[in-house]
């Protein structure tokens, strides 16, 4: 018995029994890269990037903090006779990534400050007009005409814009000119931040 400690204390003591690391492949990792910019090096980063950089540590905690924002929402029913500044509400929610969106009221509330892509497509009702803005903070931003009283049809018009929000920005699609006759088929609305 006293060989036997004294066998074990002979090897521990020249350091033949090593740690057993609880995942494989740990210790030859870390004898791989012994320092994180060695790591951060061997995957491709830029070195600028491996030391302590506090204006991409701080950039990268704002795209934890927001990582995507992105809407799409569409038309459940026809709008008629909208009036001049009515909010056109789209209550089928297909996206509604960061939640910005709310389907009960048509606002989308900025989360986080940026710049925003906004983008609507109207359908009129066979023959009629829809006359639509994007509306940011209760301001008129970017309008969409859609009228053709010669052709009696049902008109599609699209509009895309871009905008700057900061946190809490609210938006929807309002009517600029009314009365607006949306169809609800081929009618969304749908934004997302760069």
């Amino acid at each position: 018995m006293l060989l036997t400690i004294f066998v074990l204390m002979v090897t521990i003591y020249n350091g033949l029994c090593e740690k057993v690391s609880p995942k494989p492949g740990l210790k030859l990792f870390r004898e791989d890269y012994k320092s994180v910019e060695e790591t951060c090096l061997a995957v491709g980063f830029i070195r600028s990037n491996c030391r302590n950089n506090s204006k991409a540590i701080s950039k990268m905690a704002l795209t934890l903090d927001h990582p995507v924002v992105a809407f799409d929402v569409r038309l459940r029913d026809h709008k008629r006779n909208l009036a001049t500044k009515a909010r056109v509400v789209f209550e089928t929610v297909d996206l509604n990534e960061g939640l910005g969106y709310n389907a009960s009221t048509g606002i989308f509330t900025a989360p986080s400050g940026g710049i925003y892509v906004f983008d609507w497509t109207t359908l009129t009702i066979l023959g009629q007009a829809a006359y639509t803005s994007l509306v940011v903070n209760d301001q008129f931003k970017s309008w969409n005409h859609c009228h053709d009283g010669i052709s009696k049809t049902y008109l599609p018009c699209s509009k895309l814009t871009i905008v700057k929000l900061k946190q809490g920005d609210k938006v929807w699609i309002g009517v600029y000119t009314g009365p607006a006759n949306i169809n609800n088929h081929y009618t969304s609305f749908s934004g997302y931040k760069l």
